[in-house]
């Protein structure tokens, strides 16, 4: 602070030392740097002081001497303000043209779009891809059990991640931004997605389905996510999985299986339906362990309305279109007729 009182003395000083002060101030203020043109990347961060952007400024040869940019800031733009982001400058500008492009930030920032039906382990390749960290930080901040959330009620023994509520759609993000800060986004989305009506529904008993919490909703609709990709067949299918459920069958769900395989296709073979996981749906009655993606708000919505029917079957056929039926005999008769999906 000295040294800025002995420049306003300077400046505001009278006669021939002060001319030769303001001319010297006038230089510093619109000379720039360099005559020819240097890109240099500047990031301001979020509450940074006036005075550390003025020495960072310094620091990477933008500008001369900090105290004379305080001091244009406090006496000739005392409006200007100096936002948080990242920016490319050059050292062609002068500080005049440093302090505009400063206040009028226009963040570079990242995209990653993540579908419906994603598991978070792809969701983390998708991530790294993006440049928001690694796959192993973004697995972190999904595994992390500090997150706080209303709709974060998970039942004993339930995995100890945030697998089926990592909302899928595509984030905008600060180049700079962390993984967690995406896993937040996505939390906060499923938050704002689930509306307080859509949470009382799902607490009441409807038509097809006994009350459910939201962790249940969200188990079955990651499934469906993972069946079925458009509607009606989204309430049709949840609705298959209620009837199911209700007469003590199991869902007996390749998707499922393959989940806890850690595969994301088929075949499945019947060693791989043989093969002991909480998500095999052949050997364990009732909802796997954990929800098996990271269904959209349609998916969950379908689970929370299911449409009710006496069908206990379905499958895509070789036109990736979903057949229905009441009876196993009738289910194989549409395989053999209609032909199945290619894997």
């Amino acid at each position: 602070m000295k040294k800025l009182v002995v420049l306003v003395l300077l400046v505001a000083g009278c006669g021939f030392a002060g001319n030769r002060s303001y001319d010297w101030y006038s230089s510093q203020v619109n000379t720039p740097m360099s005559s020819t043109s240097q890109k240099v990347a500047f990031h301001v961060d979020q509450g940074e002081s006036t005075e550390q952007i003025a020495n960072d400024l310094a620091t990477k040869g933008l500008i001369r001497t900090p105290e004379v940019l305080l001091l244009y800031l406090r006496y000739q733009d005392k409006n200007a303000q100096l936002e948080a982001g990242d920016f490319v400058l050059d050292r062609n500008m002068s500080m005049v043209q440093i302090v505009r492009t400063l206040g009028d930030a226009r963040t570079e920032q990242v995209s990653v779009t993540l579908p419906e039906g994603t598991t978070m382990k792809t969701m983390a390749a998708k991530v790294a891809q993006a440049g928001l960290g690694t796959a192993d930080q973004y697995l972190a901040a999904a595994r992390d059990p500090a997150w706080q959330y209303d709709f974060l009620q998970r039942p004993a023994g339930a995995p100890p991640n945030l697998e089926g509520f990592l909302f899928p759609d595509t984030y905008q993000l600060d180049k700079g931004a962390t993984a967690h800060d995406l896993v937040k986004r996505q939390l906060d989305r499923f938050g704002q997605q689930l509306t307080p009506a859509m949470r009382a529904a799902a607490a009441q008993p409807a038509t097809g389905r006994p009350a459910e919490s939201i962790y249940d909703i969200v188990r079955l609709a990651s499934i469906v996510e993972r069946e079925v990709t458009k509607d009606p067949d989204r309430a049709i299918v949840c609705g298959i999985f209620y009837n199911r459920l209700a007469k003590g069958m199991y869902l007996q769900d390749d998707v499922t299986v393959l989940y806890g395989l850690d595969k994301l296709q088929g075949p499945l073979t019947d060693v791989d339906k043989a093969k002991d996981t909480p998500y095999n749906t052949f050997l364990h009655g009732g909802l796997p362990a954990g929800p098996i993606s990271n269904p959209g708000l349609a998916s969950i919505q379908a689970c929370i309305t299911p449409q009710k029917t006496d069908y206990l079957f379905f499958f895509a056929d070789a036109q990736k279109v979903t057949r229905y039926a009441k009876t196993f005999n009738e289910h194989l008769s549409q395989q053999q007729k209609y032909g199945l999906a290619p894997d």
